[in-house]
């Protein structure tokens, strides 16, 4: 039993012959609900909780001046100083503290006050107890969570900080002194009746105190949701499976690099590793000058010679967009006037809530970094041999596999759920191999990945390997304490390089001009010939087990490219004289092509100019290149004829009022669909269920919907369709593929008409394609209007505004372009750093910095988000001072 499992009592239960259903509600009991208690609950109920739930910086007239804030002095009880929280209009905390103990006590502190409510829902993901409050729909989401064992790993790992020597003791420091400070507020909420309104209404027990386990679990997390090579070999298996190899490769290529797209480092130096070890530690100044001419998501670094500021550095992470939105940003400085050098700290960027310390993308005083995924394959899935003998009912196949001819025994763990809803708890058992865990009884389709997979006769089950399930992700954190201290881009390059999990880019900027690539994140060195990971590995012959890491020096990276910039957008990392495999799962480089030639489109580059970037909507190459096909197509119906003129006509731009990216979509949509359903016709399969998994998949639902990440065949789906529709194949051959796009054409102007009316200057992209943010209580209570929030979005997949939606047809057979909220692929925030002068630079989040309904800060940056503008980053303490409206003064306790 995990510490984390006995905090919540969720493994102490009973064991149980199986699960007992829950009863069933009256009818009668169902209209009185939602004719009479869902009003109350809507109307009176959660308006009072969340009104009572708001603290002192949420209610700040709106009509306070920026540099004369309404002050407070609180008594602080865990404070060994006094110290200072400015926050701003936008409520962004600025937080002074005399020593880092405290500092990251009162990150803890304003992270609870906006969050605590996400805070809860992730460590509860973790630990796999969301049951215990949402009752039998997250049951599978708990079992996930044990059968990965997020809980057992963290406390090994907070072990290992215990053991360790100097810099595992000031990581673990910073750990204790942020979940006291966790632990504090909560606790200062319930006494004041200030809990969130979800908590309350919902009656979750917050009073299980945090610890250094529960940061580090939650960074296991976010290091999965991060991390790639999952899916595709289940989805390419079952492709295989219902189309044979040669036709389910074709659909399964990747087209990564448009023509002329660089990669993010054009050449990889052989010396790189050496010289740049050489430059870390000689500071900033003087460089080898091999490095200024050999070295060469979204996140772009610019050299002062192409700015007007010196060096920029520009981001805008897509991950999970919700209410709240994913990031908090903050500002954090311990750094006192003549102590010691190395003991303060001073960082600013953006935070995760529950994650104390790290920043990303952020910045000290002498260096800014950003980050997107790299989408390295840091994951494996293997086929496990199980021995034919020792069945175990409690598993329902047998703990004993086979590798290298020997018979090796899973690790076997029991778990006890408490089920709201259900009176006894429910017990279910997970096994793992010395790969990882065995996850092919989650859910059925995982199955599909193993049909026909090894011999007749033998039982098989599916097994996951991932970099960081190894129980040392807390080296994440040790390399960012000396990311925080680093004085260079060198320096920076070299702690960025120590991270383990998940993979990333990191591009960097200095105020001493110069600017660096590091690749983040330890990848496996595979003994199976490159591309053979896109299938399930054969797990019994010990030949496609990892041979160690690719890690620290040995990972691309670059410093002060001769180009005088580094773009990297998802797309491949290296060339192909790079010696080490890092997988093939790179997504379609147009948004990359996309931003260098809006950035060659300057003369010096500005603050402004990179804003306009991240916002920028065209898709000259996707786009274009799609309609390029229907230039000389003829339509009898006078209205298709009109509508592909007017497509035709289309710039190329999928701005929000424009009717020909309407007109694109909608006919791209259903010619995905045909012409998968071609090539699947030509296959061999004749069954419908493989009709339906490949619908599924690109929808996003069934396993893959748990991991809230792209689907392999999302990610490349694009490139695909364009490179099927312009290559002469005898699978479906030319005149085929011209019949399905005039197909796609009559359905999809026939939709519009029918969903928008005849006048086609009503089809505006804006008007299909929206931003849905759903805050997770919405749909229960029926109160989308109010907790949610929804606007018109440029873009798609293709640009660097990036807006993924469903590009499946949805369940009546017609397209759904509302952006998918847990699709990863909307900007959780946009900053651009300038390292010359802090105050100068710009960010913003989704919505807002709090989660709280009715907060003045819940929805005030959204403005700000559709306008693709950035709201100031005050760095300085006189600016900090000019631009907040709301000051506490805290007061440390003393004994």
């Amino acid at each position: 039993m995990g510490k984390a499992d006995r905090k919540r009592g969720s493994d102490g239960g009973k064991a149980l012959d199986g699960p007992k259903q829950k009863r069933t509600r009256s009818s009668i009991k169902t209209l009185l609900f939602e004719n009479f208690a869902l009003p109350v609950v809507r109307n009176v109920v959660v308006p009072r909780l969340a009104k009572a739930a708001l603290l002192d910086h949420d209610v700040t007239p709106e009509g306070a001046v920026p540099g004369i804030p309404n002050e407070v002095k609180v008594a602080t009880e865990g404070l060994k100083e006094d110290a200072e929280i400015l926050r701003d209009q936008y409520g962004v905390p600025h937080i002074y503290a005399k020593n880092n103990e405290d500092l990251f006590f009162l990150q803890g502190k304003v992270h609870t006050e906006d969050r605590l409510f996400q805070m809860e829902l992730t460590r509860r993901l973790y630990s796999g107890t969301l049951s215990e409050f949402a009752g039998e729909k997250a049951l599978a989401i708990d079992q996930f969570a044990r059968t990965m064992g997020w809980c057992r790993v963290a406390e090994r790992e907070v072990d290992a900080l215990r053991k360790g020597g100097k810099k595992e003791k000031e990581v673990l420091k910073m750990l204790e002194s942020y979940v006291a400070g966790v632990n504090a507020t909560i606790s200062d909420l319930v006494k004041g009746k200030k809990l969130p309104w979800e908590i309350s209404l919902l009656k979750i027990d917050v009073l299980a105190p945090w610890g250094p386990e529960e940061v580090i679990g939650i960074m296991h997390v976010l290091a999965f949701k991060l991390s790639f090579g999952f899916q595709g070999p289940i989805i390419k298996q079952a492709l295989v499976q219902a189309m044979g190899e040669e036709i389910a490769n074709k659909w399964f290529a990747s087209n990564t690099i448009p023509e002329n797209t660089s990669p993010t480092v054009p050449r990889f130096h052989p010396d790189a590793a050496e010289l740049l070890s050489k430059m870390a530690a000689a500071g900033a100044g003087d460089f080898p000058e091999v490095l200024k001419t050999g070295l060469g998501s979204n996140a772009w670094s610019i050299g002062p010679e192409h700015t007007d500021v010196g060096t920029l550095l520009a981001n805008d992470p897509h991950l999970d967009t919700g209410i709240p939105t994913f990031f908090y940003e903050s500002h954090l400085c311990s750094k006192t006037q003549g102590g010691p050098k190395d003991e303060g700290l001073h960082f600013a960027g953006m935070s995760v809530p529950g994650i104390a310390g790290m920043v990303l993308p952020g910045h000290n005083e002498s260096v800014a970094w950003g980050v997107t995924l790299s989408m390295c394959d840091v994951e494996d899935v293997y086929v496990e041999m199980l021995s034919k003998d020792d069945p175990d009912e409690r598993l329902g196949f047998s703990p004993f596999y086979m590798d290298k001819k020997k018979k090796k025994k899973m690790d076997v763990y029991e778990h006890v759920i408490k089920v709201k809803g259900r009176s006894e708890a429910v017990t279910f058992h997970s096994a793992s191999t010395h790969r990882g865990p065995i996850i092919s009884r989650l859910d059925g389709e995982l199955r599909r990945g193993i049909e026909g997979v090894g011999e007749a006769g033998r039982g098989y089950e599916i097994s996951f390997a991932a970099r960081h399930l190894h129980a040392d992700l807390y080296k994440n954190l040790t390399a960012f304490l000396g990311i925080l201290r680093s004085e260079n881009c060198g320096a920076a390059r070299k702690n960025f390089s120590q991270l383990i999990s998940p993979s990333l880019n990191i591009c960097m900027a200095d105020a001493s001009g110069n600017i660096a690539y590091q690749t983040a994140g330890e990848i496996p060195r595979r003994t199976t010939p490159p591309g053979s990971e896109t299938l399930p590995l054969p797990g019994w012959t010990g030949e496609a087990s990892w041979r160690g890491m690719v890690r620290g020096d040995d990972l691309p990276c670059a410093l002060n490219p001769k180009e005088g910039r580094v773009v990297t957008a998802n797309h491949k990392i290296m060339s192909s004289d790079y010696p080490h495999y890092l997988g093939d799962l790179w997504q379609d480089g147009f948004r990359a092509k996309t931003i260098h030639r809006c950035l060659d489109r300057y003369t010096k580059v500005t603050v402004n100019d990179c804003q306009d970037v991240q916002g920028c909507s065209e898709s000259l190459d996707a786009g274009l290149e799609f309609v390029s096909h229907f230039k000389d197509m003829k339509f009898k119906d006078a209205a298709v004829r009109n509508a592909i003129k007017l497509m035709n006509r289309w710039d190329g731009n999928l701005s929000i009022d424009s009717v020909g990216a309407s007109i694109y979509k909608t006919i791209y949509g259903f010619s995905v669909k045909l012409l998968f359903e071609a090539f699947l016709s030509a296959s061999s399969s004749d069954r419908p269920e493989d009709k339906t998994f490949f619908e599924n998949t690109l929808r996003g639902l069934g396993f893959s919907s748990m991991q809230k990440a792209f689907s392999e065949c999302k990610s490349i789906i694009t490139g695909n369709v364009l490179r099927l529709l312009r290559t002469e194949d005898e699978t479906v051959p030319n005149p085929v593929k011209r019949k399905l796009l005039e197909d796609a054409a009559v359905a999809a102007v026939a939709y519009l008409r029918k969903a928008y009316g005849n006048d086609m200057k009503q089809w505006r992209w804006g008007k299909l394609h929206k931003l849905k943010l759903h805050h997770p209580l919405a749909a229960m209570l029926h109160m989308g209007d109010r907790l949610n929030i929804e606007f018109e979005h440029p873009g798609d997949t293709t640009t660097p505004n990036q807006a993924t939606y469903d590009i499946s047809l949805n369940a009546d057979g017609e397209p759904c372009f509302d952006i998918v909220k847990s699709s990863g692929a909307v900007a959780a925030c946009r900053v651009v750093f300038v390292p010359s002068n802090w105050d100068a630079s710009k960010s913003c989040v989704t919505v807002g910095q709090s989660g709280k309904y009715l907060s003045r800060h819940y929805g005030d940056q959204q403005r700000l988000f559709e306008r693709n503008r950035g709201k100031p980053m005050a760095w300085t303490r006189a600016k900090v001072e000019k631009t907040c409206i709301f000051k506490a003064n805290l007061i440390a306790k003393r004994a």
